[in-house]
C-alpha cells in the first residue's frame, strides 16, 4: 500500500515534534552529511542555512567558529567539494551527539539525586 505524501509529511512532523532542540541539530546534520554522500549541494546548502541560523551570537567566540566552519562547508558545496565538507559535518555532529549525552546522563543523575532526596 502506497503511502500518501500528506500522510508522510504528518508522520515527520509528529517525529521532530518530539525531539529536544539538541536532537533536531542532530537530524540537520545527518542531512548535511548525507547530502555530501550523494552529492547533492543544494540539500548541503539548505543544512548549512539552518545550522547558520540557529548560532547563538550571545555566545559570541562559539558562535563565530561555528559559522566560519558552515561558511568554508558552504563553499566547498558550492565547488563540488563534498570529501572537504563531510569530515567537518561528522565531528561536528559527533560532539553535539556526545555533549547531549553528557546532559542526558546529568540529567538522569539529578533525577535521581532528587528522588533519594524526597524519599527521606
Amino acid at each position: 500500500m502506497a503511502v500518501s505524501p500528506q500522510a508522510s509529511r504528518q508522520y515527520v512532523e509528529q517525529e521532530l515534534a518530539g525531539l529536544s532542540p539538541v536532537q533536531l541539530l542532530i537530524k540537520v546534520y545527518d542531512v548535511a552529511i548525507a547530502s555530501c554522500a550523494q552529492k547533492d549541494s543544494q540539500r548541503l546548502s539548505r543544512a548549512l542555512v539552518q545550522l547558520i541560523a540557529a548560532l547563538n551570537f550571545e555566545h559570541q567566540e562559539m558562535a563565530l567558529g561555528a559559522f566560519r566552519l558552515y561558511n568554508y562547508c558552504l563553499r566547498q558545496a558550492k565547488i563540488g567539494r563534498f570529501d572537504a565538507a563531510k569530515p567537518i559535518l561528522v565531528g561536528l555532529r559527533d560532539a553535539w551527539v556526545e555533549a547531549e549525552e553528557k546532559m542526558r546522563a546529568e540529567a538522569a543523575v539529578a533525577a535521581a539525586g532528587a528522588d533519594a532526596h524526597a524519599g527521606r
